[in-house]
């Protein structure tokens, strides 16, 4: 996948959005743990999403060696 792209721009843009829609839905005192734990759900998917352009770094093998 090309994270340069205009394409992969513009869906990290609505990733981010969708994120901070929900984030305000999310801050309301009036949600029950259910809706509050779906929303949190929904906010970490859209996370991974982006994660995508930010691999995590290979393990470091030890050799075992002194």
């Amino acid at each position: 996948m090309d994270f340069t792209s205009p394409t992969w721009r513009m869906t990290e843009q609505f990733a981010q959005d969708r994120i901070a829609t929900l984030r305000e839905k999310n801050d309301s005192p009036s949600m029950d743990a259910v809706r509050t734990a779906e929303l949190r759900g929904r906010i970490a998917a859209w996370k991974e999403l982006l994660a995508l352009a930010n691999p995590a770094p290979a393990p470091v093998v030890d050799a075992g060696g002194y």
